[in-house]
């Protein structure tokens, strides 16, 4: 029989223990701070209609949405990510929700697009949004979201780079530019390739004065001396937001006003972010912005909302390389061993004790040379092992070995679990 090669799809994948230990950790951080700010999760389905999924993100997106015919001959497609699968939720479910709604959503999703360096076929997004609301002190709030999180994360130096949809449609009209869409969607590729050929990419399409709006887009070294560049433009929505931020203790050094900001999916329709790091230099950690339309889709409801995804891949990359993971172990504490076939009935006795008492704990499946069990705790990175041979029963104790030291403790059987909390927990 011919042996199937073990190979997974390009773009994804696959996490041993370790890995997932730090993934869990960070996940769990981020949702106590999604759940500290009153964020409720959700969740929604991984196949779609693929009218539910195309059509929302312009062409670009469309190409890189996993869509395809199922057994039914029905059009499925999977994800591009959260924020339209909410819209969806949303209007499905609207009367059965508090309006506004606060949700964080974190599930996988799916793009066709090329992989690289913090960029997969298949990742999680972790996703905040509050619909029902058109209040700037929405967006506000999710600034202040973002700021925590990155920051309790561990993250020092990162910006959160903004600009508003409405100030850089009209920024457009007044050059005389009709395909708005069309041009966003170039103009979002500036920070891949370059100011020159953005501008040659412009000019190819028709629009004139493509360097002299290029320029006029170009943020200056402060956000007060950008805002005074757009004096001719209304820029109210984000002098109003920077305010907001302020009243909220956002640390206003974060936010940069960067008029060339661009999300480049249709759906934006007014303030909008990407978050940035040097310390994690593979592109926006998180984006979003607000979206006025897009329940509209599904319903005849006007919810207009603003929310964001962080992207964890990138998170994980850049905590992993800044060493703030290092020490994250697998979840046992303790190994208890098997001495011989007579010392089972005592080790399992003494393992179950461990973990009623809620301490994270295994036990050696079979009797075999402690040598063999400590190179087993070793490659775990258990911190304890627990012996009881014949010497220690007579005792009515445990021989308790710290791994990392090799120093050995004789600990009386009924004070073991005691012990070991107060090592752990105290």
């Amino acid at each position: 029989m011919n042996k199937i090669k073990p190979t997974i799809l390009k773009g994804t994948r696959e996490y041993l223990p370790k890995e997932m230990a730090k993934r869990n950790l960070v996940m769990s951080k981020i949702r106590q701070i999604f759940e500290r700010f009153g964020y409720d999760s959700i969740e929604t389905p991984i196949i779609n209609p693929a009218e539910t999924i195309l059509g929302k993100y312009g062409v670009e997106g469309d190409k890189l949405t996993y869509s395809f015919k199922d057994n039914g001959d029905r059009d499925i497609a999977l994800p591009y990510d959260l924020t339209v699968p909410f819209a969806r939720f949303v209007a499905a479910n609207w009367s059965k929700l508090p309006i506004p709604f606060e949700r964080y959503q974190i599930q996988r999703v799916w793009r066709a697009d090329k992989p690289q360096k913090g960029r997969q076929r298949e990742f999680y997004q972790c996703d905040i949004d509050i619909i029902g609301s058109k209040s700037l002190i929405c967006e506000a709030e999710v600034t202040k979201v973002i700021t925590t999180l990155f920051s309790e994360l561990g993250f020092s130096k990162f910006v959160i780079k903004l600009n508003s949809r409405r100030l850089l449609n009209s920024i457009l009209y007044k050059f005389g530019i009709e395909d708005a869409a069309g041009v966003i969607r170039i103009i979002d590729k500036l920070a891949k390739i370059g100011k020159e050929a953005t501008i040659e990419m412009l000019t190819e399409i028709g629009v004139d004065k493509a360097e002299e709006l290029m320029e006029l887009l170009t943020p200056e070294n402060s956000n007060e001396e950008t805002f005074k560049k757009l004096a001719a433009f209304d820029t109210s929505e984000l002098s109003e937001f920077f305010s907001l931020c302020e009243n909220m203790k956002v640390p206003l050094e974060r936010l940069q006003f960067d008029p060339s900001l661009a999300r480049g999916l249709d759906y934006y329709t007014g303030i909008s972010f990407e978050v940035y790091s040097d310390e994690a230099p593979f592109g926006a950690l998180c984006a979003g912005g607000r979206y006025d339309d897009l329940c509209s889709m599904f319903c005849d409801q006007d919810f207009s909302g603003v929310g964001v995804a962080f992207g964890f891949a990138r998170i994980m990359l850049g905590l992993e390389e800044m060493g703030k993971l290092d020490d994250i172990r697998l979840s046992s504490e303790v190994l208890v061993t098997i001495f011989d076939d007579k010392s089972i009935s005592d080790s399992l006795s003494i393992y179950s004790d461990l973990t009623d008492a809620g301490i994270n704990s295994e036990v050696y499946f079979e009797p075999s040379k402690l040598v063999k069990q400590f190179k087993y705790a070793n490659k775990k990175e258990i911190p304890f092992v627990v012996i009881m041979g014949p010497d220690e029963k007579a005792k009515g104790a445990v021989m308790v070995k710290n791994m990392a030291t090799g120093k050995q403790k004789n600990v009386p059987v009924g004070q073991l679990s005691s012990y070991l909390t107060n090592y752990f927990y105290a």
